[in-house]
């Protein structure tokens, strides 16, 4: 995981604390308050694999939590959540501790993050997220740095336990190697585009990009409903390209349902030239208006509805729901 600069870990050299203290590997100060799981209570929770989401979870005791998410379309992150304000809010140093049998291993530094007040969670961008995974593979300990302003009050410390920590990154691991290539707000809205007098068959591209959402919303239990609707430019006249934008929006909805799609999910429509998103004066303008728009939406009860409604008082063309064989 670790590339480029980050390959070898940085001295930690700032004024938190004295250059003897990380000289040699890392002794906590007298007055720092420490937070830590130890052998006996060190736990790490991968939870259950899904195409959509990872998680890999340590809790710190009398701390908070610390999860690895890794949401299907984007990087790996990571959330620290602490029980109320156990760290006064502001700046904190995020480095890489090591344990007492590596003596002489080099703190590094991952950085600044910031604390915010009460129980929100402080979170960590990708780049030290990786950072901190690979440092805990190595056997180190990622660990929160604060040092009060007024001398009277203690340091914190809180460590992120590599203890039981492989086992339950295989796991997640595993989870990240299924994950889909996309997340809903990536793929919610898509449109499938024709060439000009395209309407036999779809090519390579717009097959991939229609398994692609067939893929998500087999796994995605949350979609309720699927609208395809169909559009022409405005070469020909209108009742042809009302029929040829039904030609077309049955060519991607019969891919769908054939490919696996519940059919019951599906509304079509198709409308002709009546609903450009760009001017038919030029090739370009026409290219971005034949079209079959792909539109996905979470279940609502109000949203069924007004489908339901839409269906009997015939608001909507509605293209018929059949496959050829």
């Amino acid at each position: 995981m670790l590339s480029g600069s980050f390959t070898q870990p940085r001295r930690f050299l700032c004024s938190l604390f004295t250059l003897s203290a990380l000289s040699l590997g890392w002794s906590t100060p007298a007055a720092a308050l420490e937070y830590s799981a130890t052998q006996a209570d060190s736990q790490w929770e991968s939870a259950t694999p899904s195409p959509l989401m990872c998680r890999l979870s340590h809790f710190i005791p009398e701390f908070g939590e610390v999860t690895f998410s890794h949401r299907s379309g984007e990087k790996v992150k990571a959330i620290i959540r602490p029980l109320g304000q156990v760290f006064p809010a502001g700046g904190a140093h995020l480095v890489a501790l090591a344990p007492s049998w590596l003596p002489g291993q080099a703190t590094a530094d991952l950085g600044q993050v910031k604390i915010g007040r009460g129980e929100a969670g402080i979170e960590i961008a990708n780049p030290q997220t990786e950072l901190m995974l690979e440092y805990l593979q190595r056997g180190m300990q990622p660990s929160l740095l604060q040092e009060d302003k007024d001398s009277r009050y203690s340091s914190r410390i809180a460590r992120i336990s590599h203890l039981a920590f492989k086992p339950a990154f295989t796991e997640f691991k595993r989870c990240q190697a299924q994950l889909l290539p996309v997340n809903f707000e990536q793929i919610a809205r898509s449109a499938v585009y024709f060439k000009s007098g395209q309407a036999d068959e779809l090519n390579q591209e717009q097959k991939d990009l229609l398994d692609l959402i067939i893929r998500y919303v087999k796994a995605d239990p949350d979609v309720g409903y699927v609208f395809l609707d169909g559009h022409t430019d405005s070469y020909g006249t209108r009742r042809d390209n009302r029929q040829l934008s039904k030609i077309r929006t049955d060519l991607v909805l019969n891919h769908l349902i054939r490919y696996g799609m519940p059919q019951e999910l599906i509304s079509a429509r198709y409308h002709g030239e009546r609903y450009p998103v760009a001017s038919n004066s030029s090739a370009a303008g026409r290219a971005k208006n034949r079209r079959v728009t792909i539109r996905l939406e979470k279940r609502d009860p109000l949203l069924e509805q007004e489908i339901n409604t839409d269906a009997a008082y015939g608001t909507a063309d509605l293209a018929p729901l059949t496959t050829t064989q």
